[in-house]
């Protein structure tokens, strides 16, 4: 099967180069010539000044009649208002003069050309253009770049789940370098363990895990009261508490309040559902 796209030698391909080149410079000088045009009908106003409506009708007739859109013949007028015929580079396109426009050092801009990655030589492509001017550029070439791409790309929850998902299950060694990063790390636990107290919230409020839950809080409360009761049933039987000094007494009655305090602090929660406790009562349940 032959490819549909046929080779090239280096020579064909410099001859193509050069054949766009003139063509760009072409269509450049042209798109300039319609701005001008444009700012001889209707020169550009002054910052902060707007035109009147028939400016912009005398525009719209001009561009209809000669077949152009009016936005775009609008645009052409406006770029060509940002550069003096004196400032401009006939070497560089139209688009990056456009991209460049609103840029206040434009002039000194298009004499200074950034790198060219692949060639290594000094000249404006249209996305260095957009570089220049905080633009993405539509060709990534460097890491920050391709991430930005892909953010654009992911920006959708769904499918940034998806992808995520792939990755994980198709790539370990992405997993295990993703997962060496503190953030991450932190960012996944506190992420599972949102998950997991969700999910225990939501099984509480399950019919027969707040039956089970109900029987464990009684189970709970009957046990340290039987615990209490069974106890002074087989102890109090063999003590001698008439005979016991009155200091000895005494200690025994403020253990029996802090019991007492104790029940009536039972009594309540189960009438009201509130737990807290004042100051005096924590005191005497402390023993204070």
């Amino acid at each position: 099967m032959t490819s549909p796209i046929p080779d090239l030698t280096p020579d064909e391909w410099d001859k193509l180069i050069r054949r766009g080149q003139h063509l760009v410079g072409s269509e450049s000088a042209t798109q300039f010539d319609l701005g001008d045009m444009g700012l001889e009908m209707v020169p550009l106003p002054p910052k902060g000044k707007r035109l009147p409506q028939k400016a912009y009708k005398r525009l719209a007739d001009f561009a209809e009649e000669v077949g152009l859109e009016f936005e775009r013949f609008e645009e052409y007028r406006i770029v060509a208002g940002a550069w003096p015929k004196k400032n401009r580079n006939k070497s560089v396109c139209w688009t990056v003069h456009s991209i460049l426009s609103r840029h206040h050092d434009r002039f000194m801009m298009i004499r200074n050309p950034p790198m060219h990655r692949k060639t290594g030589e000094k000249r404006w492509t249209c996305d260095a253009a957009r570089r220049a001017v905080g633009w993405k550029a539509h060709i990534p070439e460097n890491i920050e770049e391709r991430v930005r791409q892909v953010q654009d790309i992911l920006d959708d929850e769904e499918v940034a789940v998806e992808v995520i998902e792939r990755t994980m299950m198709t790539r370990p060694r992405v997993v295990e370098r993703v997962a060496e990063k503190p953030r991450v790390r932190e960012t996944f636990t506190r992420a599972q363990t949102k998950v997991i107290r969700e999910a225990h919230e939501e099984t509480k409020e399950r019919p027969e895990v707040r039956k089970l839950d109900e029987e464990q809080e009684v189970f709970t409360v009957l046990g340290l009261c039987s615990a209490f009761a069974s106890g002074i049933g087989r102890t109090l039987p063999g003590l001698h508490l008439a005979e016991l000094s009155e200091d000895s007494k005494e200690a025994i009655r403020d253990g029996l309040q802090r019991v007492t305090a104790a029940v009536d602090w039972t009594e309540h929660v189960l009438q009201t559902g509130q737990t807290d406790m004042d100051r005096e009562l924590r005191r005497i349940l402390a023993g204070g």
